[in-house]
């Protein structure tokens, strides 16, 4: 159950989520007081019950996570800046404005990377581009971006390119 949980766990592509994290916090709680290998097996079962919560609450947690990335043609990258715009809650809290939004900004990125595969050794260009871009997708579909949430949301999806490229997931 320990290690179906750990890879439940290590399975989330979004460590960054509240939910996410307080799972893993209660993991880790669960188990701090000894190294793994020296629990009993009776200390084992008296956690087996709060072990088998945390796992199907991961379950849950994943299983979402992967129908919202499924809506985002499966680009976790997207998944997750639904999710922090969603957690903001001073931009929008209509998933479906949300998400036809930011369906808009990755049709136009990645068209763009497509066609200029150069575009990611640039970070500065980038990253303007990408402030046009997601400006110009909040004006298209008439919502009002205030400067610090098109900086916030620009800097995530650019953060978000870069990690990709460079091989780091977070």
């Amino acid at each position: 159950m320990l290690r179906r949980t750990r890879e439940a766990l290590g399975g989330n592509f979004d460590k960054n989520d509240p939910e996410f994290i307080s799972l893993y916090d209660e993991l880790k709680r669960l188990f701090s007081m000894k190294n793994l290998d020296e629990i009993t097996q009776e200390e084992m079962k008296g956690n087996i019950d709060s072990l088998q919560l945390i796992f199907d609450k991961v379950t849950e947690l994943n299983r979402k996570n992967d129908l919202l990335k499924a809506k985002y043609e499966n680009d976790a990258k997207y998944a997750r800046m639904h999710k922090r715009i969603l957690e903001k809650k001073n931009i929008s809290n209509k998933e479906s404005e949300i998400n036809e939004i930011l369906l808009d900004i990755k049709k136009q990125t990645d068209e763009r990377i497509l066609n200029n595969k150069n575009l990611l050794d640039a970070e500065s260009y980038f990253a303007q581009m990408m402030m046009s871009t997601v400006i110009g997708s909040f004006e298209k579909n008439k919502i009002d971006l205030d400067p610090e949430s098109a900086k916030y949301i620009n800097g995530c999806l650019v953060k978000e390119y870069f990690n990709e490229y460079n091989g780091v997931y977070v």
